[in-house]
């Protein structure tokens, strides 16, 4: 059969483009399944050939002090490997007692003979990655570089290290724990660091790396390309020296009456700003007392006597006609309030009358339950509305976590079960501190606005969020409460307290005091059980207390409160007088000397800066130094992690590679400190600050050759 020429050219017409479409569908296929399925193993493939994505790390921020000083920051470490297949055998046996001898000085916890069995052994075992070091500085690292064996590279050398970063306290344990942590791996997250983590953390960039000879890597241009932000600043209330006065103090009270934990707190009255925190724990191992548990923020205890003034707050909001000189009659023994009794720790009222002023400065029980069921027996309602009021039923809301609810019933409370939940003694046993659970942090800011005439500042930790020099967020003092009571009423609560050191159960310890202090006892009793406290139950395990002073100095003019909260002391004394008292003088004395009587100011004065070179900086587009001095810059670096920056005749800014000799002391002055500290801990130089901002003065000169041990005290300045 003969086919018509026209309909075989256009069969193989038809064909041709079948085969196109096939052909087009099946490259649609494949990008598809690239973009999707094999994806993971296509990126694999490229990082194992000739292309991968490089993670650029961002430098978490560091947190600073009010003072300036440097209370956290971010420090490279480095594990170190050795890949035995790498190196030649020859050559290795032919070299490795030298190796040995150079570890051996650089890290001399082993001998020659040791490291060369240490090799062995991971020889033996064929490890292509065998640890030989953990968490050495970047300037052992380009030590060991420089090492027999080791300087021949990654691929011949056989030399293998991963950069870490590790988080460092230039003060150790000083404020360690309202520092805290974060932890990202495991996200992991408390203190400071947790509450501003993402102000602290940064962002990570990414950047496209290209494989050359001998095995390195090099930048690739490319539109994906991101890079690192580095983590703001955090600047925070505390006063380096007020906490070292507050930590000290507290250790020495908790020593002094074998307690088992305590805090301390330090606030500025009239912002409200903690000036200093100290948390302690006994640890039973180690018979120290060590920064383990937030007992101002997570401990909730009965309060005892120091919750009184609370309830002369609410009973003087109650009936403002209320006098110090009102008498109340509390009897010549022990009261009967329902089934329970009630009784004073000591008898001081002649015939059983007092005033009440001297409720307050004896700490009367009978007195003050006799004071407030006679004011709000009809309606307790209003009593526990009047503690609502203050704020004392509800958390503060620091952003700290682990911050506890107080927990303050109302009449009306009930179980889950119906059951009610007040019973016909829990108002007069909450007036004294009983029945009610509250954190020693809302003590003391119910105190703090006492000080401040009335006015509840919110108790802040922070108080600026800084990129560089530029000011990101700002925390101004918080009024909670313009007024917790009248005028009148605030200078009536003041006299009570003054009148407690002077006359009352504080009048021992605060006679002869430097300072003038107000404030107020507090001891309370409960009895242990196998699974938690009963106080309601004597008899039951042992007496124990929880002792508190708390209060303001000086009386005058009111600059700091301040509360000393002690759990469980087994010493000779046991009332908050003898064990509390004593440390809140401590404390209240040494602040007094190095604050107030010298009126040294811990403001720092903003001072302006300019531009003096060359000045040193690290070689990132987002530093903060880079981005503070100008935009406007010629950049002649190549790859370097240092560089050079300074002013040209024509006012530009000009950036070169700048090379940092080995053992010699660099110069950091003009700097931002976030790279001053990098460049110094790596080449193993310890530092110390002084101020804020950049390098003014540096205690080492430029150019000298580093001795052992180096410590480098720098002065700081705000631009």
């Amino acid at each position: 059969m003969k086919i018509d020429p026209r309909t075989d050219t256009l069969m193989k017409t038809y064909l041709v483009y079948l085969l196109v479409l096939v052909f087009g569908i099946a490259i649609i296929v494949k990008i598809i399944l690239m973009q999707t399925r094999d994806n993971t193993e296509l990126l694999e493939r490229a990082e194992q050939r000739e292309y991968r994505v490089r993670t650029l790390e961002a430098s978490r921020g560091n947190i600073f002090s009010s003072d300036g000083q440097l209370m956290a920051t971010s420090i490279p470490l480095y594990d170190v490997f050795f890949d035995y297949k790498a190196v030649d055998s020859v050559y290795l046996a032919e070299n490795i007692d030298s190796l040995c001898r150079q570890m051996a000085d650089l890290f001399p916890k082993r001998n020659a003979t040791q490291w060369k069995a240490f090799f062995a052994e991971g020889k033996a075992k064929k490890n292509r990655h065998y640890k030989i070091a953990l968490n050495i500085t970047q300037a052992e690292l380009r030590q060991m570089q420089n090492f027999v064996i080791f300087n021949r590279g990654n691929y011949k050398g056989g030399i293998i290290y991963e950069k870490k970063i590790r988080r460092e306290h230039p003060y150790k344990e000083l404020a360690s724990l309202i520092l805290g942590m974060a932890n990202e791996d495991k996200g992991y997250y408390f203190g400071i660091e947790g509450a501003y983590n993402e102000y602290l953390k940064g962002q990570n960039g990414r950047q496209l790396v290209r494989r050359i000879h001998h095995g390195d890597w090099i930048p690739v241009n490319s539109d994906d390309d991101t890079d690192a932000k580095n983590g703001d600043d955090v600047i925070t209330t505390f006063d380096i020296k007020l906490q070292d006065i507050v930590e000290s103090a507290l250790n020495n009270t908790l020593t002094t009456n074998k307690a088992e934990q305590g805090c301390a707190i330090l606030m500025d009255v009239e912002t409200g700003y903690v000036k200093a925190l100290a948390n302690l724990r006994l640890n039973h191992e180690t018979g120290k007392y060590e920064e383990s548990y937030n007992v101002a923020l997570t401990e909730r205890y009965e309060p005892g006597s120091v919750f009184k003034i609370a309830s002369m707050v609410v009973l003087l909001n109650h009936n403002e006609n209320t006098k110090l000189t009102d008498l109340v009659n509390i009897g010549t023994g022990p009261i009967k309030f329902s089934n329970r009794v009630m009784k004073d720790d000591h008898s001081f009222a002649r015939g059983g009358i007092c005033t009440v002023q001297e409720v307050i400065e004896q700490s009367s029980n009978k007195g003050t339950a006799v004071l407030i069921t006679k004011a709000f027996a009809a309606h307790p309602e209003k009593y526990v509305d009047g503690l609502y009021a203050l704020g004392l039923n509800k958390k503060i809301g620091t952003g700290i976590a682990g911050e506890a609810r107080p927990v303050i019933k109302h009449p009306n409370d009930k179980t889950k079960d119906g059951r009610k939940l007040w019973s016909n003694v829990s108002l007069p046993w909450m007036s004294i501190g009983y029945e009610v659970n509250v954190t020693p942090m809302q003590l003391l800011m119910l105190y703090n606005a006492i000080a401040n005439g009335g006015r509840m500042m919110k108790p802040q930790f922070v108080t600026e969020i800084r990129r560089g020099n530029q000011i990101i967020e700002k925390y101004d003092p918080i009024v909670l409460n313009e007024h917790i009571a009248s005028p009148e009423s605030i200078k009536k609560l003041q006299t009570m307290l003054e009148g407690v050191a002077i006359r009352g159960t504080a009048k021992r310890q605060f006679t002869d005091c430097v300072v003038s202090v107000a404030g107020k006892t507090g001891t309370a009793q409960y009895y242990d059980k196998v699974m938690g406290y009963a106080y309601h139950e004597p008899g039951i395990g042992r007496k124990l207390y929880n002792t508190t002073f708390v209060g303001y100095f000086p009386t005058d003019k009111p600059r700091y409160s301040c509360i000393v909260m002690v759990s469980r002391a087994r010493g000779a004394k046991w009332a908050a007088g003898g064990v509390s008292a004593p440390g809140f003088r401590e404390i209240a004395e040494k602040v007094y000397a190095t604050r107030i009587g010298t009126q040294e100011d811990d403001t720092i004065t903003k001072q302006s800066g300019q531009l003096w070179g060359p000045v040193l900086a690290r070689y990132e587009k987002e530093t903060n130094y880079l981005n503070s001095i100008s935009k406007d810059y010629n950049d002649f670096a190549l790859n370097s992690e240092w560089v050079s920056v300074e002013s040209t005749e024509n006012g530009q800014i000009s950036i070169r590679e700048a090379k940092l000799a080995d053992n010699i002391v660099p110069n950091v002055v003009g700097m931002d400190v976030t790279d001053a500290v990098y460049l110094l801990e790596n080449i193993g130089i310890k530092t110390v600050f002084n101020g804020q901002g950049t390098v003014k003065e540096q205690s080492l000169h430029a150019g000298d050759t580093l001795k052992n041990n180096p410590v480098i005290h720098l002065k700081l300045e705000k631009k």
